[in-house]
């Protein structure tokens, strides 16, 4: 599996997060969040949330039951004005899987080999946010949470990305948006990863121009291959 990824921070120090958790197996979880709010309370609980990502990860097989037991627990950590918003997959190279789930974040997108032409197709399963505090809202999101499998194929491509991305604005206040980005996934998917990556960011910087960004602009691309093994990363972080 050939995996490129990256965050640009905004001029703010921000809440976006991605990582990887070897699972083993041929298993890798894949994760990406945004902690509501900037500066450094944000990443404070950005923080506090790899290190129990990393935990679960080992102990949770299914990406619904990982993020029920992240949200029990952070719900009792985070104050009451923050949130988190994720995406959570597992790629399986051995039975040719995809599980994932969305906890109130932006979609998945999904580029399939076989599509001529290429068409991306946007996966939207249902999920709540995690960590809000409300009454009953620990079996709300439990019931609310929904975990979807793909078979995967040699060539498919994921990604993963925060609302940075798609909400980039230029200077006559137009979103970059999620057609607009399908549209250049659909027409560049067939670059290698690192550079289908570089080519998002600068058409979102050509895009914004000269307007001021503030949020931080994350995206994670998985692309299958043959191989059963661990994949290849070429990872930017901050």
């Amino acid at each position: 599996m050939e995996i490129s990824a990256v965050c640009r921070p905004a001029r703010e120090v921000g809440g976006d997060y991605y990582d990887f958790i070897r699972l083993g197996e041929g298993r890798l979880g894949v994760l990406v969040a945004d902690v509501s709010g900037k500066g450094t309370s944000a990443a404070f609980y950005m923080a506090e949330l790899k290190g129990l990502m990393l935990s679960l990860g080992q102990i949770y097989q299914s990406p619904k039951r990982l993020l029920m037991e992240a949200n029990r627990i952070l719900a009792t950590s985070l104050d009451n004005r923050t949130f988190i918003t994720m995406i959570y997959a597992v790629v399986d190279l051995e039975e040719r899987t995809v599980t994932y789930v969305r906890a109130g974040h932006t979609p998945l997108i999904y580029l399939p080999a076989n599509g001529h032409p290429p068409k991306t197709r946007v996966l939207i399963p249902d999920g709540l946010v995690v960590g809000l505090q409300l009454d009953g809202i620990e079996e709300r999101f439990a019931d609310l949470l929904e975990e979807r499998t793909l078979p995967i194929a040699p060539g498919d491509l994921f990604v993963l990305f925060t609302d940075g991305i798609t909400e980039a604005m230029n200077e006559e206040f137009d979103l970059f948006g999620e057609e607009r980005f399908g549209r250049l996934l659909e027409e560049h998917g067939h670059l290698p990863s690192d550079a289908l990556r570089d080519r998002i960011l600068t058409d979102v910087e050509v895009f914004v121009g000269d307007a001021d960004q503030h949020d931080d602009m994350t995206v994670v691309l998985l692309r299958i291959d043959d191989s059963p093994s661990g994949p290849d990363t070429d990872a930017t972080r901050p």
